[in-house]
């Protein structure tokens, strides 16, 4: 099972707390059979396993969907960073999915910002994860760097690691560049 750890096309992880991000857009196989979030069973297992949910909570069946739509929508951004190019309705529809998350921001005594959720649903959380997982990346210069494998067929979740970022395929699939 891919989890943050592990990724899918055994290339370098992304940084934390990309690697979460990652973690999820792998949760679709290149096969399409493979899909770890087929079911709601599934969905909830896996969301479990990699502490993206708690392990009490469960999902109805339109917080199954919306993850659904959280994970396509995700990918697709991902094939706009290794294409370099701007995909306006694909960024779009993951703002959509993001709002689920119900994101606010934070001021600490020091005066340090940061981002949070005011949510208390277990979805609206974990959406809350993957919100400010993207946003602390974005901070840190590394989302644009987590790319989908351009071959025909793959699409695997990859962490760009080169100099210039500009590899468009994972792993599994550099050597054949």
């Amino acid at each position: 099972m891919p989890g943050p750890e592990t990724p899918a096309d055994g290339g370098t992880p992304a940084p934390a707390p990309l690697d979460r991000v990652q973690a999820l857009a792998n949760t679709l196989g290149a096969d399409w059979d493979t899909d770890l979030l087929r079911t709601r069973e599934d969905a909830t297992g896996w969301l479990r396993a990699v502490a993206l949910l708690p392990p009490e909570a469960g999902l109805s069946n339109s917080e199954h969907g919306a993850l659904l739509r959280l994970r396509e929508s995700l990918r697709d951004v991902l094939a706009a960073h290794t294409d370099g190019h701007q995909d306006a309705t694909a960024a779009e529809r993951l703002s959509r999915a993001l709002a689920d998350g119900r994101i606010i921001v934070t001021v600490n005594p020091a005066s340090a910002i940061g981002l949070a959720s005011a949510a208390r649903a277990s979805y609206s959380g974990l959406v809350a994860i993957v919100a400010v997982a993207i946003a602390d990346s974005a901070a840190a210069g590394t989302w644009l760097r987590l790319k989908s494998c351009s071959v025909a067929g793959c699409g695997a979740a990859f962490y760009d690691d080169s100099a210039a970022a500009t590899a468009t395929r994972c792993a599994a699939h550099a050597a054949g560049a």
